[in-house]
């Protein structure tokens, strides 16, 4: 009894427990729980859709909108904490614009220009913006990535897509920081390799 008591009280207490209380099913929490989450999911959006060098195609909150009735209002994840649930939130919002993309590509082939950036990426390698035909094969090229090398298509992912820094995903995970880098290092140069072979343009991720 002791121990449902504790495990009561920290899901009660604990944004961990409320998600995964929201996951499991109880929707009790729902309007509270996503009022909290908000600020930090609309940072997420918000850096994502910075990238964009022409007008983005939502706002941050039509973003989150539609990554939430797209797929996260189901529940259902498996999380081992909060930053993982913001990670998977930044990867749903992904899936939201590649579709968003997708459709535009099909409506007008070369035209809704999306802003693509990897940071730090030699000068050599920065022209100056990228179609919704070039955010596929990002899209792509990081499924592939992922088969190769799957702890530096993971930091790629964390970063460049969810927007984490590179000392959260170091405390995240438990790695180093200096492995961290060398990870996020290693996926940018595969990435930047394969991207500038088809003219890929980019510009510096703050």
């Amino acid at each position: 009894m002791a121990c449902a008591t504790i495990g009561g009280m920290e899901a009660a207490t604990s944004l961990t427990g409320r998600l995964r209380l929201y996951s499991g099913g109880d929707r009790n929490v729902a309007d509270a729980l996503l009022q909290e989450i908000f600020p930090r999911l609309r940072e997420i959006a918000a850096r994502r859709l910075s990238r964009e060098r022409t007008s983005p195609p939502v706002t941050p909150t039509e973003l989150i909108g539609e990554t939430w009735l797209s797929s996260l209002h189901r529940g259902r994840w498996s999380i081992a904490n909060r930053e993982h649930f913001f990670a998977i939130a930044g990867l749903a919002m992904e899936h939201v614009l590649i579709g968003m993309a997708r459709k535009r590509l099909a409506q007008r082939r070369g035209q809704g220009a999306f802003h693509v950036s990897i940071e730090e990426i030699s000068p050599s390698q920065q022209p100056a913006a990228a179609d919704a035909e070039e955010i596929l094969a990002i899209a792509m090229l990081l499924g592939k990535l992922e088969t190769l090398d799957a702890k530096s298509a993971f930091v790629v992912r964390m970063h460049y897509v969810a927007g984490f820094s590179l000392q959260e995903i170091a405390e995240h995970t438990g790695w180093t920081p200096r492995q961290v880098r060398h990870r996020w290092e290693k996926g940018k140069v595969w990435l930047a390799s394969r991207l500038s072979t088809r003219k890929q343009q980019f510009t510096v991720l703050n």
